[in-house]
């Protein structure tokens, strides 16, 4: 057996290993904030009854992690024990979906000494800062006018549904029975062990694990895949706009992350092997993409927490049914990020003033002054 082949191997078996740690944190965390409570529980769902400061704490909470996986995977779990309601998570949800885009304007940024190839990435990170922002202003108002008079929002309605038709009983008591849960369950009580009967070292341990895991998983698929893969980008993947928009969704599922997907492109469009319209469909089949993980996680829990899932995707297949797809909106993002990345150019200080402010110092001052 050659080197290749046999690192080949190690990687895969990595990538099990990892993915089975990540859904043991996933798990650890679930099991942790049951055993905090009522009172923790009330506390959660009073910061979350504001949709706004919930869709903050999803914009912050993913620009720190550099990671929605992370962020919707630990909402899928705070989902599952009934500390948050579906109601509230989705917000949170829409908030996870802005906060990954940071990612690709700190890439873009490494192009900065150079004009034209600056605005070129500068273009291609922040398109799809405005598709999300642009999903969000459409379907978060639509999400509260339609609980208010019919008593569900569109989306929470949406994903319920499906969980209805799936599941039967849609439930924190409806658990999933399976073999691979068994052993996951065994993993999260060595975890506890570990936190010496104290659950806030077991909620702590158990979220360094999901982060951690979610980080090695990324790392090793990429090697594996975007390696092999990055060749074929403009001589097949970007030939038309629903093949890459399917590329998009299938690479991120392999890799388990939006931002690894759509930041690896960035360069490339920034040395202009690709268009800013050939990206678009790309960008969004990612967002899509990014949902497998936070339903993975819910496997180990419930049928509630399988719903807020469904909830992370329907979001993203609502953002391109009114958006991309909608030749009134289509080409907003593309407009504003041309237009942005022309300030950026003229002015370079503005990127660096775009990422802090937008990405961390509003929702912090917002948070801290009315969470």
């Amino acid at each position: 057996m050659n080197n290749d082949k046999l690192k080949t191997i190690l990687k895969v078996l990595g990538v099990i290993l990892a993915l089975y740690l990540f859904l043991v944190g996933i798990r650890g965390l679930s099991s942790g904030i049951k055993a905090l409570g009522g009172d923790f529980a009330d506390s959660i769902m009073t910061t979350t009854s504001n949709p706004f400061i919930s869709l903050l704490v999803g914009i912050l909470a993913t620009t720190l992690f550099q990671s929605s996986s992370t962020t919707t995977s630990i909402i899928v779990g705070m989902v599952s024990t009934g500390a948050i309601t579906l109601s509230g998570a989705i917000p949170m949800i829409m908030g996870a979906n802005i906060g990954t885009t940071v990612t690709n304007t700190i890439v873009s940024m490494g192009h900065i000494r150079r004009g034209n190839e600056f605005k070129r990435a500068f273009s291609a990170a922040t398109h799809h800062d405005i598709f999300n922002v642009l999903s969000v202003i459409i379907l978060l108002p639509l999400e509260l006018i339609t609980k208010q008079y019919f008593g569900i929002g569109l989306i929470e309605r949406t994903a319920t549904g499906l969980g209805t038709l799936l599941f039967g009983t849609i439930s924190t008591d409806e658990v999933f029975k399976s073999p691979i849960k068994a052993a996951i369950k065994w993993g999260s009580k060595h975890v506890e062990s570990l936190s010496f009967d104290s659950t806030a070292l077991y909620i702590i341990l158990s979220v360094l694990l999901t982060f951690a895991m979610l980080f090695f998983l990324v790392k090793i698929l990429r090697s594996l895949v975007l390696h092999n893969i990055q060749q074929y980008f403009d001589d097949y993947i970007f030939k038309s706009a629903a093949r890459a928009m399917a590329f998009g969704i299938i690479l991120t599922i392999m890799v388990q992350s939006s931002s690894i997907t759509t930041s690896t492109i960035v360069p490339l469009a920034g040395a202009g092997v690709v268009r800013l319209h050939q990206l678009y469909p790309f960008t969004i089949g990612a967002n899509v993409g990014t949902t497998v993980t936070a339903l993975l996680a819910s496997l180990t829990l419930n049928v509630t927490a399988m719903v807020a899932g469904f909830a992370h995707l329907f979001f993203n297949i609502f953002g391109i049914v009114l958006i991309f797809l909608n030749p009134l909106l289509k080409n907003i993002p593309l407009d504003l990020a041309d237009a942005l990345s022309e300030k950026a150019v003229d002015n370079r200080f503005l990127p660096l003033f775009y990422l802090l402010i937008f990405f961390f110092i509003l929702p912090f001052i917002f948070i801290y002054l009315w969470g």
